[in-house]
């Protein structure tokens, strides 16, 4: 089977959720013997720098060559060629390869095609938050993308419902299929590092943190705590450096700076991050998956996370749940556990046991699965 991925996510992301998605899908289904091509002719993506040359077309430069220029410029840049050079080159690269399989990697390119088409749904984020984006109540930016698709993968069961609730789709076209921690070799990891992650003493944010991902609330619930400002301190991994707005927060909420702190950086830096946290704290009102709570659990790290929307669906008995609205009870559920080594060393065997239900194995036999029968 001729399988194609197309450049939209690899185009937007240099790491992230939904390419790192696609990265072990690809690893997947070329270990299956299936001639998958990612086609992303000018991309800044580095998890496709780990993929035999062979399975990708196109080349990782317009970041550094465009570097020195201001964001807005490169995001206009970026819109008003790239993208166009990115859409001319992959009709031409079609045209030569011959899918039998199309999986579009986001929404905005999308075109009815005569090659069966797959699109993945992460989750109904912009749809249920619009006004977070300025949209309007009836804003659906996928709506082209779901029409012309031909089969619809949900990454959870949450999501399908949320793809139901906001677009007219038919359950016969949705698949559900879940998304895996990567499998980490711990001896081979954290021989070095920065000496912040090496203790025990501090709580770990993973992600973007602003609105849904519901930071403030977690802000509140640490600030408002004598016993979690004095023994421990909050690392945030990835996200944008700490507006003058957050500061602003810190100091209203009296927070030291020096103990809020904010890295970013690759995956051997957040397994290290995991590996070293007391606990993860998840405080989101809304994911479609939260791929951070199965990599945590891979890396024997405790979960305390909300209780909304998929994230019971992924860790089932194995974290520890708050209502992400009551940041009183965010601050009760986080000192009950982390002052208890019991309660962690239950956690994290209940994670261990867990993340074992999804596999990139399986993520990818189901989606081969799922091509198969388009096809056949």
């Amino acid at each position: 089977m001729k399988i194609l991925f197309d450049y939209q996510i690899f185009h937007n992301q240099e790491y992230g959720g939904p390419s790192k998605y696609y990265y072990n899908l690809a690893r997947e289904i070329i270990t299956n013997k299936d001639d998958l091509r990612v086609c992303a002719p000018i991309h800044i993506n580095k998890y496709l720098n780990k993929l035999p040359k062979s399975n990708v077309y196109g080349i990782n430069t317009y970041n550094r060559l465009l570097s020195y220029l201001p964001s807005r410029i490169r995001s206009k840049f970026n819109e008003l060629l790239i993208h166009k050079v990115n859409k001319f080159a992959s009709k031409k690269y079609i045209k030569e390869f011959e899918p039998d399989i199309i999986h579009n990697t986001y929404y905005e390119n999308c075109e009815k095609t005569k090659i069966p088409t797959v699109l993945t749904v992460y989750d109904l984020i912009h749809e249920k938050y619009y006004e977070l984006y300025g949209k309007k109540k009836d804003y659906r930016p996928k709506q082209e993308a779901i029409k012309n698709a031909d089969q619809i993968i949900c990454i959870s069961q949450n999501t399908m419902r949320d793809l139901s609730k906001y677009y007219d789709v038919q359950k016969k076209k949705i698949k559900v299929i879940y998304l895996a921690s990567d499998i980490i070799d711990l001896d081979k990891l954290f021989s070095a590092g920065n000496v912040e992650t090496k203790s025990n003493n501090f709580l770990l944010f993973v992600g973007k943190r602003s609105g849904y991902k519901n930071f403030q609330n977690f802000l509140k619930a640490f600030a408002d705590s004598f016993k979690l400002r004095k023994n421990f301190k909050i690392i945030c991994f990835g996200g944008e450096q700490f507006s003058k707005s957050e500061k602003e927060t810190f100091k209203n909420l009296r927070l030291s700076q020096k103990n809020i702190i904010q890295m970013s950086g690759n995956d051997d830096l957040i397994y290290q991050l995991y590996k070293n946290a007391r606990a993860l704290i998840y405080p989101s009102l809304y994911e479609g998956f939260g791929l951070p709570i199965l990599e945590a659990m891979s890396l024997n790290c405790p979960v305390i996370c909300s209780n909304t929307s998929s994230l019971p669906e992924v860790a089932g008995d194995a974290a520890s749940y708050f209502n992400p609205y009551n940041f009183k009870e965010i601050q009760e559920v986080i000192e009950k556990n982390i002052y208890s080594d019991d309660y962690l060393d239950k956690l994290k065997n209940l994670g261990k046991e867990r993340v074992k239900l999804f596999s990139w194995k399986k993520c990818g036999q189901e989606t081969l699965n799922c091509y198969s029968q388009l096809i056949s």
